[in-house]
């Protein structure tokens, strides 16, 4: 029955329904277990009958698993328990039995099976044991004699590790028996002592047989010389380039080696250019690789630059805020720092208006102190001056008056007075109003003034718009050329009737309102008309006829009063007008008939003439006296008339004044000490105006009398104490008097209280020497300290230059100018000279790399300055300094700098020719980037001064290795030898099994021609020959050369060439790198494009 066709269920019932098994079933049936698979071997082995149970043996299979399992080294008998026991567990729940007789059936059932089959147990133990070991020896290979090593040292360590592993293995499977123990110890010993002589041995057969392994003379040939530093180095770089941040950057074997051993891999850089330059496919896995590499490096050197800093958005502000972050640190070493000590000592900037303020205010206040103190002690000393006692006299005569005898003058009046009852005089005669009025023809007042010439078109006849009143036909009523109304018209119309005459009868009132107000009105349509135009023919009398009645009256009442005057005895002549008037009147009033009676009445109504008058004079009389005072003023007043006697002009108005103020109102002396002072202040006054005009002859003649009027003001004990001390009180007021420097400073509009001078032009006023001098002699620190902050600005100033800096050479100028000053102001001069040589220690700061960064906002200038072409030995140190110093400011654009010279640099190598990109730009950048010797440690420092600089550095010096190691490619050399072969190919046309039978067939006819039907034999296999000799040949190239690219561009070839060069030609392990490296080289893949070995 086939039981391997029959599914698991089927088996599974056929298993249940099948009769149990009898002890003595004997052995197993035979099947061919080798055609099975383990599947089937487990469902033939449920058919089978219960082994353990029966208490039967197991068949050599079984025997050589529990010899496998046994046979484990130290921990076999553990496992074989274990295997046991699980064994038994499943039986004993299967065949629901007891564990303990289950385990020892199991037990019972493995050691019969080894028993019957010994060979099978052994063989399965020994290969346990070698299972077993093969862990431990991959885990630790030298210690078991697996290494490079020399053959004692190996057969030494494998013996120590056997001798371990047999005395343990003893101890278990013992129980701790010390004589076992002691037994496996020596057997494993040995046995480990003898592996690695006994494999030496058979080695040195092989190889001698073999004669070495195909191929591994010309891997050795490619590593020969190279130490294993060396291999680990171009390992350890080809690692790193295929592990780049931007992504790999592939080197070839021949690279990488010769960059580790400074150009030693002379072979390897040959095979690598033949592998390349024969053709075949070795050229184009050559080909691919190389042309993928400039946008690896590419790839690899942007990202580099990424990380050493961000690309800076605009170049010009980089090359700020690079100068602003270098400024800052060469204000941060010890001689910048000292520097804006000195600089900050000197105080900030202080502009003329601010310290000119300060001086302006603290000076006045300083004089308005000395002021009010002096003015304190005048007040007490010249009050005492004034009520000094009066102890001068003076003789004079002084006048008197008495009564004299009196004087009688009569009175009388110039002409008569009447009494109130005296008759009247006489009045006027009739005048042209008092008789009747003619009366005019019918003409209006307007047209009557148009006919006659018209008013004259000025003033209020002007304003009255009579110039428009026009009369037809005879014009306007007002007019160029127009009569006047005063001269003629009020005349002309009052005698025609227009207007009445006045109140006496004249014609001397003014009618010019009443003449145009009459004018207006006509012009709105109401005309005036002679006043008598509307009365009745005959009214009355005229004026004239009146006239002539009381004249003839008057004629006839005189002739009556002479006639009775004369015959009374009276002369008429000599009676007075106003008597004979009021006679007269008395007569013409019909007061008295009779004259005399007239005239006696008037006479007896005169008054008498007044009562003498009589007067009595007063005499004034000179008589001796003498007048005391405090002070005599006469020795001024002889000084006045003696300069008066030749003065002229207003020198002698000027004296006259004096001579005045030295006299009271009345014009007497005045000798008192209080008028006298204030004649001595006028006389001061005047001399210190005559002084500002520059009138010397006036100050002459006027200090003349001021001395002489001085010195009697002295001779007063009290005046000259007051004089005394307001002298010593004026002395430090002096200063600011007059034009003084001061005084021009103090100076104030007593009306307004604003200063005379502005405080912008106070520091140029003090600034001068002699004028600081007299400042800083007052009590005034403020003031002091002002003009010193002045002095230092202005000289800061004059030595500072447009770019905001100074030199010490153009500070020591500018002290020089105000030498005079500085001598004055010594806590100035002293600063200025702590600051000047601080900025001569700047020098050497300013000459170093951080100090040229800080001149001007150059990124060029600022690479050339970190990054110099050709530097200086040493010159790492300040390089580093310097970008410590401006990443300690702005890091990122400390970073931005570094990486905008290194992407420059990286552009301009890497830029292409003709189209074509570099295949040698990398490293045309490694080498300008690091140049010589010290361009390379300027450059580590440099990079190392950045932030996280370690890191970066690190990125870059990778970056800068694997790109200098490109730079070794191998240069192809002449192609004339590759020429010849393409121009064969080429000529020929056929391919290298055509040029075979070619050959074969060219030697044949050759043959035939020269020796028949066996020359031509011979010819074709002399042709073939040839020809299929240059067809392999040319096959073994093309082969030879792929798999020579391959192991030279696949960075898995290199560890394998690391372990080929430390292996013995022929021994196992050189046996083992070599066929690696040859199915490496013919696997057929693209390595140059595979990840880098780990």
């Amino acid at each position: 029955m086939d039981l391997s066709k029959i599914s698991d269920d089927e088996l599974q019932r056929l298993y249940q329904s099948a009769a149990a098994p009898q002890a003595t079933a004997g052995a197993a049936p035979k099947a061919d277990l080798a055609g099975m698979s383990d599947a089937d071997l487990l469902k033939l082995h449920r058919g089978f009958s219960d082994a353990p149970t029966a208490a039967e043996p197991g068949d050599a299979s079984a025997a050589v698993g529990r010899g496998l399992i046994e046979g484990v080294p130290v921990v076999g008998p553990y496992l074989l328990a274990g295997a046991n026991r699980a064994a038994a567990g499943i039986r004993a729940l299967k065949n629901d039995t007891r564990f303990s007789d289950e385990l020892a059936n199991v037990e019972r059932f493995g050691e019969r099976t080894a028993a019957e089959h010994p060979i099978a147990s052994g063989a399965g133990e020994i290969g346990g044991g070698v299972v077993g070991a093969l862990p431990l020896m991959a885990a630790a290979p030298a210690a078991f004699g697996i290494s490079g090593a020399a053959l004692p040292v190996r057969m030494a360590a494998s013996g120590l590790s056997g001798a371990g592993l047999g005395g343990a293995d003893a101890a278990v499977r013992s129980g701790g028996d010390l004589g076992a123990i002691e037994q496996g110890a020596a057997i494993g010993g040995g046995l480990g002592a003898g592996g690695p002589l006994i494999g030496a041995g058979v080695g040195r057969v092989v190889r001698a047989i073999k004669g070495g392994n195909p191929g591994e003379h010309l891997l050795r040939e490619a590593t020969h010389g190279l130490t294993e530093s060396e291999l680990a180095a171009a390992q350890s770089l080809r690692d790193g380039a295929m592990n780049s941040p931007g992504g790999p950057v592939a080197l070839s074997v021949d690279e990488a080696l010769n960059a580790a051993t400074g150009g030693k891999a002379v072979r390897a850089s040959q095979l690598a250019r033949v592998a390349a330059n024969s053709g075949g496919e070795g050229s184009r896995i050559a080909g691919e690789f190389y042309a993928a590499r400039p946008a690896q490096v590419d790839n690899a050197g942007r990202a580099l630059f990424d990380r050493i800093g961000a690309e800076p958005a605009s170049p010009t502000g980089l090359g700020f805020d690079v100068q602003t972050a270098a400024r800052q640190g060469v204000m941060q070493t010890p001689e910048g720092t000292a520097l804006s000590q000195a600089r900050a000592a000197t105080g900030p900037r202080i502009t003329p208006e601010q310290a000119g303020r300060i001086i302006q205010d603290e000076m006045r206040g300083v004089a308005d102190a000395l002021e009010a103190r002096r003015a304190a002690q005048a007040d007490v000393d010249y009050r005492a001056a004034r009520a000094a006692p009066e102890t001068v006299g003076i003789e004079r005569t002084t006048t008197v008056e008495r009564p004299g005898e009196p004087i009688v003058t009569p009175q009388q009046y110039s002409r008569p007075q009447f009494a109130d009852g005296a008759p009247a005089p006489l009045g006027p005669p009739p005048g042209r109003a008092d008789g009747a009025i003619q009366e005019a023809g019918p003409v209006s007042l307007g047209r009557f003034i148009a006919q006659n010439g018209g008013l004259p078109l000025e003033g209020d006849v002007l304003a009255t718009d009579l110039h428009k009143f026009g009369i037809p036909g005879l014009g306007n009523v007002a007019r160029p050329g127009g009569k006047s109304i005063d001269n003629f018209w009020r005349e002309r119309l009052i005698e025609e009737g227009y207007f009445r005459p006045d109140a006496d009868g004249g014609m001397a009132r003014d009618i010019s309102s009443e003449l145009l107000r009459k004018l207006q009105n006509e012009q709105r349509g109401v005309p005036s008309y002679p006043l008598g135009s509307s009365r009745a023919m005959g009214a009355g009398p005229t004026a004239g006829q009146l006239g002539d009645e009381y004249a003839t009256a008057l004629s006839q009442a005189e002739n009556r009063l002479n006639g009775d005057l004369r015959a009374a005895g009276v002369d008429p002549a000599s009676v007075h007008p106003d008597v004979r008037s009021r006679t007269l009147g008395a007569l013409m009033r019909g007061e008295t008939a009779e004259p005399l009676d007239a005239f006696e009445r008037t006479v007896n109504a005169m008054r008498e003439q007044p009562a003498p008058l009589v007067k009595t004079p007063t005499v004034t009389e000179e008589i001796p006296d003498i007048r005391f005072g405090q002070v005599d003023p006469r020795p001024a007043l002889a000084a006045v008339a003696e300069q008066g006697r030749t003065a002229k002009g207003d020198v002698r108005g000027a004296l006259t004044a004096a001579g005045r103020d030295l006299r009271e109102p009345g014009g007497d002396l005045d000798m008192s000490v209080a008028g006298l002072l204030h004649a001595r202040e006028r006389l001061d006054f005047s001399i210190r105006a005559a002084q500002d005009i520059g009138d010397a002859t006036k100050v002459r003649d006027l200090q003349a009398t001021r001395s002489a009027l001085d010195a009697q003001l002295k001779s007063v004990p009290e005046v000259a104490t007051a004089d005394a001390n307001f002298a010593a009180n004026s002395a430090p007021l002096e200063p600011f008097t007059g034009n003084n420097p001061l005084g021009r400073v103090v100076r104030r509009d007593d009306l307004t209280g604003r200063m005379a001078t502005p405080a912008e032009q106070v520091p140029g006023i003090v600034g001068q020497p002699s004028a600081a001098r007299e400042m800083l002699a007052q009590p005034a620190p403020n003031s002091r300290q002002a003009l010193g902050r002045h002095v230092e600005t202005q000289i800061l100033d004059r030595a500072t230059g447009a770019n905001g800096d100074f030199s010490a050479d153009t500070l020591r100028a500018a002290m020089r100018e105000h030498a005079d000053v500085l001598d004055a102001l010594p806590e100035v001069r002293d600063r200025l000279s702590r600051l000047t040589m601080a900025r001569e220690g700047m020098a050497r700061i300013e000459a170093s790399p951080l100090g040229q960064i800080a001149q001007r906002p150059d990124v060029a200038a600022a690479t050339r300055a970190l990054f110099a072409p050709n530097p200086g030995p040493g010159s790492h140190i300040e390089v580093a300094g310097a970008m410590q110093a401006l990443a300690r400011n702005d890091a990122p654009a400390a970073q931005s700098l570094a990486r905008t010279y290194l992407e420059t640099v990286f552009n301009e190598a890497t830029q292409q020719s003709k189209g074509i990109a570099s295949q040698y730009g990398g490293a045309g950048f490694a080498s300008a980037i690091r140049g010589n010797a010290q361009q390379r440690h300027n450059l580590e420092a440099v990079i190392r001064a950045l932030p996280d600089g370690e890191t970066r550095w690190g990125g870059l010096d990778r970056l800068l290795t694997t790109l200098e190691a490109t730079g070794y490619r191998p240069a192809k050399g002449s192609d004339t030898a590759f020429n010849h072969a393409i121009q064969k190919e080429f000529q020929s046309g056929k391919t290298h099994v055509g040029q075979a039978v070619s050959d074969a067939v060219t030697g044949m006819v050759a043959g035939a021609a020269a020796g028949g039907l066996k020359g031509g034999v011979a010819g074709l296999a002399v042709g073939a020959k040839h020809g299929i000799g240059d067809a392999m040949m040319r096959a073994r190239m093309l082969n030879s050369g792929e798999a020579v690219a391959r192991l030279m561009f696949d960075p898995k070839a290199l560890p394998d060439l690391r372990a080929l060069s430390k292996s013995p030609p022929g021994s196992k392990n050189a046996e083992l790198f070599t066929s690696r490296l040859l199915s490496l080289a013919n696997a057929g893949a693209a390595p140059a494009r595979e990840p880098a070995a780990q």
